[in-house]
């Protein structure tokens, strides 16, 4: 029977605002700057018909967790099918059962109805720190998973309501941080246990009948909507590349190849021909994958829903063997980042020769800074753990109309720029600077976000450990429709100091000393649409905002300012674009 379109779309909403909740319990209730702060997490609601399961709604949050969350889920659903009780929890992080890498826990509670699991709330998170050799879990050395931490096998935390102290306790016992890990895991169980509520108050006042219904309109909506889009796309293969500067072991110049094969109203993502797996710690597993390749989609579709059946007419082709899909027992650690951004960024070139007007800021460039060590400014001198959020995300390029703006990128829109104040603390550090840099935008008709500079200090008395590495120095953010390409990413140890040293790819366990300042330089985003189209107006603004020089708008834009009245001098700039434009 065919679902009432109206009720449809308020269970469709209704879901949608129940992972909000999750995740804005998430929130309220962790303990980790990494989820209260930085946001670094993603809800969803699944729903298992006996043979598929399917996201029905998620959280506006990371959407490169959203197809490795059904992924997880999918796993811990076929794993535990037999013997699901109410009032289980059910947790898993293993790259090599339905995992991306093992920081990323997935944790999901069946909700149950006249004794039968219809829906299951799950949750990722990025958990601050997994045990193994290095502390937060970015292993460069590691040639193999087992050197990247705790793997967890699909669990029940929680059997039948009953908390299973042994394997809490196993967690804790492989943890540098067991109480923010447990504060933090709780938190998770929390948010789907809300959801779990709220689940059940819609079936008691729709019933169970009423409510598959309206879950299966949901689902057959998204697909529905996404087939007619992709059915005004002449058919043929559309090839897009992006290349990794080094897997932090012993390869540089790493690619990933994105074939878009268009036939009728479905796509094929073939990612044959890119680089085998290698010995470093970049390769990507399936989940993480097609979390990237699916994101990259829902850029250019950004007004259809997003569950399983937006999912349903893209396949995807991953040779085994290679980044994109490694064998057992490579190492994935940094997956989530490097090769992930790169399949992201393959798929949004191949998406360019189809829909130009519709790509462009999808994927994201870092210099990451994992450190560690014991904070002196207590009497018991605690560890800490701590990632550099405020320091890494501001390589936004432009999109068809719009600038790059300083934040996230698509893929991780939702996470949030942690306050320096906050920072400051709860760690041992100190900023002196954070600011944007002058003549680093991309250039184009719409410019690149500007390179992001940053200097952290530590203070008198602390040694902090950092596990640096930073991708996108060679090859960084690409540019479309003709835009530049984004700057340089790169670090700088020891800044002003006797030591200093410039570093492009990677300060594994490097031990910053007292008083020591290190740089970071996150470069900007790629540009789209040429340079000469950037109307003048535009250029101005920017050396107006100290964001580009005069110089630098006359060589890059054709446009030509009087420096001392900061005007545009129409004549000397349309004489100078047509001088550029050639004949």
């Amino acid at each position: 029977m065919a679902v009432d379109v109206i009720f449809g779309e308020i269970v469709r909403e209704y879901f949608e605002t129940v992972a909000r909740e999750m995740n804005t319990t998430m929130d309220n209730t962790s303990l980790s700057p990494v989820f209260n702060e930085a946001h670094d997490c993603s809800a969803g609601l699944f729903f298992y018909d006996g043979k598929d399961v399917s996201l029905i709604a998620r959280a506006n949050a990371e959407p490169v967790h959203i197809y490795a969350s059904v992924h997880s889920v999918e796993g811990l659903i076929r794993y535990y099918r037999n013997d699901l009780a109410d009032g289980d929890v059910i947790m898993v992080s293993d790259p090599y059962f339905y995992g991306s890498h093992i920081p990323d826990w997935t944790v999901m509670k069946p909700v149950f109805w006249n004794n039968k699991p219809v829906f299951f709330p799950g949750i990722r998170a990025h958990m601050i720190e997994v045990g193994g050799p290095v502390a937060g879990g970015y292993n460069s050395d590691a040639r193999d998973v087992w050197q990247e931490g705790f793997r967890l096998a699909p669990m029940k935390l929680y059997d039948r309501g009953e908390l299973r102290r042994d394997l809490l306790d196993l967690l804790k016992a492989n943890n540098r941080q067991p109480e923010i890990m447990e504060g933090d895991l709780n938190a998770m169980i929390g948010a789907c246990r809300v959801a779990e509520r709220r689940v059940i108050e819609l079936l008691e006042k729709y019933g169970i009948e009423q409510t598959l219904e309206a879950t299966n309109y949901i689902l057959d909506y998204s697909e529905r909507r996404l087939r007619a889009a992709i059915s005004e796309w002449p058919d043929g293969d559309y090839h897009g590349q992006a290349i990794l500067d080094y897997d932090f072991a012993d390869t540089r110049d790493i690619n990933v190849e994105c074939t878009l094969r268009v036939r009728g109203d479905e796509v094929e993502a073939d990612f044959t021909g890119s680089h085998p797996q290698t010995r470093g710690y970049v390769n990507s597993r399936p989940g993480n994958t097609g979390s990237w390749v699916y994101s990259m989609f829902s850029v250019v579709f950004d007004d259809i829903p997003i569950n399983s059946g937006f999912f349903r007419p893209i396949s995807l082709k991953l040779p085994e063997g290679s980044v994109v899909n490694p064998l057992p027992p490579a190492p994935v650690g940094n997956s989530t980042i490097c090769i992930g951004n790169d399949v992201g960024q393959a798929t949004i070139k191949a998406l360019e020769k189809i829909v130009p007007e519709r790509v462009g800021a999808a994927t994201l460039d870092l210099v990451v800074d994992t450190y560690f060590g014991t904070d002196n400014r207590f009497p018991d001198n605690p560890f800490y753990v701590s990632v550099e959020y405020f320091a890494t995300p501001i390589s936004s390029g432009a999109a068809y109309g719009v600038d790059g703006w300083g934040a996230w990128s698509t893929p991780h829109c939702s996470l949030k720029l942690t306050t320096v104040e906050m920072q400051e603390i709860q760690y041992p550090v100190l900023y002196l600077q954070g600011e944007y840099a002058k003549d680093t935008m991309a250039p184009g008709r719409w410019r690149g976000t500007p390179a992001f500079q940053m200097q952290r200090r530590n203070p008198d008395g602390c040694t902090v450990i950092h596990c640096i590495f930073v991708q996108g120095c060679e090859h960084p953010l690409q540019g479309f429709a003709g835009g530049g390409s984004g700057d340089g990413n790169y670090c700088i140890l020891d800044y002003g100091g006797p030591n200093e040293r410039k570093v492009t790819d990677l300060a594994f366990l490097y031990p910053s000393q007292p008083g020591e300042v290190i740089f970071f330089q996150s470069g900007g985003g790629g540009a789209w649409g040429p340079a000469l189209e950037r109307e003048p107006v535009s250029v101005l603004a920017d050396v107006v905002e100290e964001l580009l020089s005069v110089e630098n708008a006359r060589e890059q834009y054709a446009v030509v300012i009087d420096p001392e009245r900061l005007v545009v001098l129409e004549a000397e700039t349309e004489a100078l674009r047509a001088q550029r434009s050639g004949p």
